[in-house]
């Protein structure tokens, strides 16, 4: 059984068990409309309602990138009344120790692998990072980047000691532009010097 696209029917038409059993019941069973990706989903929805959803097998937005990536290989989707919001968790995690950081806040990388989450968002997503860091007894932080600015102090999480430490936070990210988004982790010290290590980082759209 799998979701098959409705069939239209005009008037006077008698219709098939068959043709009852794959639009009704086959496709009530499966929950809703299934496609593999967001193009294939917008051509078929072109005119998409409050709440509607949409299971996509192979999305070509949603992406990550780390040691290791958490890409579902399905995602749900739902209209929120003015864009289609990714509501399945996307992350990745970093191991080893990131490059020194400097007063501003830099991107926290290692071996030139930044630690990033992209999906499908409204204008509100939920955040949720976390990472051991050592600031050297200076005030170390560490948050996340949206395509509006850079990570905010008021949404970072921070340590000040010369040992490393297991930060983390979770928090509503709101202002963004519906659509895809890019969450990626940075980090700052007061004074240069201070390193992340074994960072994780999860995001997921509030439709």
């Amino acid at each position: 059984m799998a979701w098959t696209a409705p069939s239209t029917f005009v008037a006077g038409a008698i219709l098939t068990a068959a043709q009852l059993n794959t639009n009704v019941r086959d496709n009530t069973l499966a929950g809703g409309p299934i496609y593999t990706n967001e193009a294939a989903r917008d051509a078929a929805i072109t005119s998409p309602f409050e709440g509607q959803r949409a299971y996509l097998t192979a999305s070509t937005v949603a992406a990550a990138t780390g040691t290791a990536t958490a890409v579902p290989t399905g995602i749900q989707t739902i209209y929120n009344g003015s864009a289609w919001v990714c509501v399945t968790p996307v992350g990745a995690n970093l191991g080893g120790t990131s490059q020194a950081m400097t007063t501003a806040f830099v991107n926290l990388t290692v071996g030139g692998t930044a630690l990033s989450v992209t999906l499908s968002t409204g204008t509100t997503a939920l955040v949720s990072f976390s990472g051991a860091i050592s600031g050297n007894a200076n005030y170390l932080m560490i948050g996340v980047k949206t395509a509006l600015n850079a990570a905010a102090d008021q949404f970072c999480a921070f340590c000040q000691t010369t040992a490393y430490l297991t930060v983390g936070k979770t928090y509503v990210a709101t202002g963004l532009t519906a659509g895809t988004n890019t969450f990626t982790l940075q980090g700052k010290n007061d004074l240069a010097g201070g390193t992340a290590a074994n960072m994780n980082l999860a995001v997921q759209g509030i439709a």
